[in-house]
């Protein structure tokens, strides 16, 4: 051997619950050795025979089956010299693990002690008998020692003396034997890949593995059939409940498996076991067969060519592998209906108590997309998974849309005018739904803006250190930037004043001069600046020609209590500077100063110190919560108001929105 034999076996893992795997491994070399000869499975058979032991138990008398080891004989192309040098070949210690290309046959030497080998071949015109034993000590004795023969082609692999620990392994009842060699061989039964297999025992009638699968397996197999691109292929449906970890996808050419997938990947909508009436697990097996892939597999069975998906234009032959696993699907799901009734119904569920806390996605609960949540949204998921699963699903909803807007607004010309109007019909009402969606997103995050200032204002409270009016302007408006750097969904100014949202400019502690218009002007820095070009905010007369609104925003800190005099003079000598530094438009005009309007909120909290200031020089608001001073030119005016009446103010013009949302908070 080309590595050492013990230490492979030595590092070979293998548990007691494995015990089958050398069955399973010299099943599988028998149907190589008999496709060698290339005239078909269905001349040929696979004979097994289960050899008994005699421990003190059965001298006594007991009929219970212990398995001691076993034969297996085939009529496959035997024991040739290109074999035996494959056999000899093993891989480093390194890599030796269970399923390892290669190595199954030392899983022989882990739960035997005696491996033998009888093997006939054909080397031109002379049959030749080998003869060895596969064993620790001894390797592969006798293996190059060969003779003349006339027997018939074919080989028989015998191995005694199974280890101790491995006998838990092995049912006594050779029935369930027979079952699990048919589900560990189930994609080559299915895909009537093998020979004829008989299962032989003491005590009990010989078992055809082949008729056995047929009557037990078979009638619960569902067969469809569906075409792509003019190709027709089978889909074989298998429930199967032999403790396997995952449902499979097989892709079978010429009669056997070319490549397995996660059915998972096609249907993300399986749970990752299904449940029967029993409440027994179980996975599902599907096989794909056809033409196409029989005529599209390469010589080693290891690939299939598809159409690449970025040249679909290459090869109108080719089927491409996006178009395969769409058909797999679509003829996959009603199949499977029963099967996920229940794990859609509690996916459901759990979808419409997310969007209680979610409303922007409401209208995916609509029955017209229940089909999108059943198909795209796998069970269990948690709610920052599921938030991200939904989100796809809208955004997909919406492109879909744009898409059938563009192609009905193409078909006005085509098609009468009853069969627009009804296409037009239910596009709307499609975007209607989602942009009450987009609405429901908009409004949530208002819910969470006003939360965060709720729970920012009680921090001050116990934390004197905590710099809340940086925290709001944040949240307000990103601080160091302008109007052009973000969008309108970043920024809260709807919390002062709705109208604010919709600027022309706008900066956040920038240098005055600047803002385009304002080069003339200081360099002072306000906290936030607001320019509205022939939006004057306010109310002007109709014949007042537009010129432009003015706002200026500044922030002082919580609880501050040590003004020396009017905070708001800071605001007003900005608007001096603006109206004596020369304001031009957007356009770089002119614009008339006396058309200008100023509007200047003060945010702070209404201290004793901050209150002398202004009382009897500004008027009280009408709510009594709050100050405002009209400017003396009559262009514009200021107000104080306190971070608690904010707060309050706009929760209360936001209340009938959270309420419709089920978002309002007593």
């Amino acid at each position: 051997m080309l590595a050492n034999i013990k230490g492979l076996v030595e590092r070979l893992e293998l548990t007691p619950a494995k015990a089958m795997m050398p069955l399973f491994e010299g099943i599988s070399n028998a149907i190589d050795a008999i496709e060698e000869h290339g005239d078909g499975f269905f001349k040929h058979a696979i004979r097994i025979r289960l050899v008994a032991g005699r421990d003190l138990a059965h001298q006594g008398g007991d009929d219970t089956l212990l398995i001691d080891g076993f034969d297996i004989t085939d009529d496959g192309a035997g024991f040739h010299d290109q074999n035996l040098a494959s056999f000899k070949e093993a891989h480093t210690l390194s890599k030796v693990k269970l399923g390892g290309k290669g190595v199954g046959r030392f899983s022989f030497l882990k739960v035997f002690a005696a491996v033998h080998v009888h093997s006939v071949f054909q080397r031109g015109q002379e049959r030749l008998l080998r003869v060895f034993d596969f064993s620790i000590d001894d390797e592969l004795k006798g293996a190059d020692d060969l003779q003349p023969t006339e027997g018939s082609l074919g080989t028989t692999v015998s191995v005694r003396c199974m280890a101790a620990r491995y006998r838990i392994g092995w049912p006594s009842d050779p029935v369930v034997i027979a079952n699990r060699i048919v589900a560990h061989f189930l994609i080559r039964f299915a895909a009537r890949s093998c020979p004829t297999m008989v299962l032989e025992s003491p005590g009990h009638a010989p078992i055809d593995l082949g008729q056995l699968f047929q009557s037990t397996v078979q009638p619960h197999v569902e067969e469809r059939f569906f075409d792509v691109l003019g190709h027709e292929f089978a889909l074989q449906a298998y429930r199967h409940r032999d403790g396997r970890a995952r449902h499979d996808l097989h892709l079978c050419a010429n009669g056997r498996e070319v490549t397995t997938g996660k059915l998972r990947d096609l249907l993300p909508e399986l749970p990752e076991r299904l449940l029967d009436d029993d409440q027994e697990p179980y996975t599902l097996i599907v096989l794909v067969t056809g033409i196409y892939l029989d005529d599209h597999a390469n010589t080693e069975r290891t690939r299939i060519a598809f159409q690449a998906d970025d040249e679909a234009d290459l090869d109108d032959t080719l089927v491409s592998r996006v178009a395969l696993n769409r058909g797999i699907a679509e003829t996959l799901r009603p199949l499977l209906a029963s099967d996920l009734k229940s794990t859609n119904e509690e996916k459901l569920a759990q979808v419409e108590r997310f969007v209680e806390q979610a409303p922007e996605y409401r209208v995916l609960t609509h029955e017209r997309y229940r089909h999108l949540i059943e198909q795209r949204v796998q069970p269990g998921l948690k709610d920052d998974q599921l938030d991200q699963a939904l989100l796809h699903i809208r955004r997909d909803v919406e492109d879909a849309m744009r898409k059938e807007e563009r192609h009905v607004a193409a078909l006005i010309e085509k098609e009468s005018f009853e069969q627009y109007q009804e296409r037009i019909r239910r596009l709307m009402e499609d975007m209607n739904d989602v942009g009450k969606a987009k609405l429901a997103d908009y409004v949530a995050h208002r819910r969470t803006i006003l939360d965060l200032v709720d729970h920012s204002l009680k921090r001050v409270q116990n934390d004197g250190t905590y710099p809340f009016e940086k925290v709001l302007h944040k949240m307000i408006f990103p601080m160091g930037a302008t109007s052009r750097d973000v969008f309108l969904d970043q920024q809260n100014l709807w919390m002062i004043d709705e109208r604010l949202c919709f600027h022309t400019i706008l900066t956040s502690d920038k240098k005055l001069n600047k803002v385009p218009g304002l080069e003339g002007s200081s360099g002072k820095e306000p906290d936030i600046f607001a320019f509205f070009y022939d939006t004057p905010i306010g109310i002007a007369e109709p014949d007042n020609l537009a010129g432009g609104g003015v706002v200026i925003i500044e922030f002082k800190r919580p609880g501050r209590d040590d003004y020396d005099k009017d905070p708001a003079d800071q605001i007003i000598q900005r608007f001096v500077e603006i109206e004596q530094g020369g304001v031009r438009d957007i356009d770089g005009r002119p614009i008339n100063p006396e058309r200008i309007r100023y509007t200047g909120y003060l945010i702070a909290d209404l201290t004793p110190t901050l209150r002398k200031r202004v009382q009897m020089r500004y008027h009280r608001t009408a709510d009594n919560e709050g100050f405002f001073y009209t400017l003396p030119e009559g262009n514009g005016w200021i107000e104080v108001i306190s971070y608690d009446k904010l707060l309050r103010d706009a929760k209360r013009r936001n209340r009938v929105l959270f309420e419709k949302l089920g978002l309002h908070k007593h």
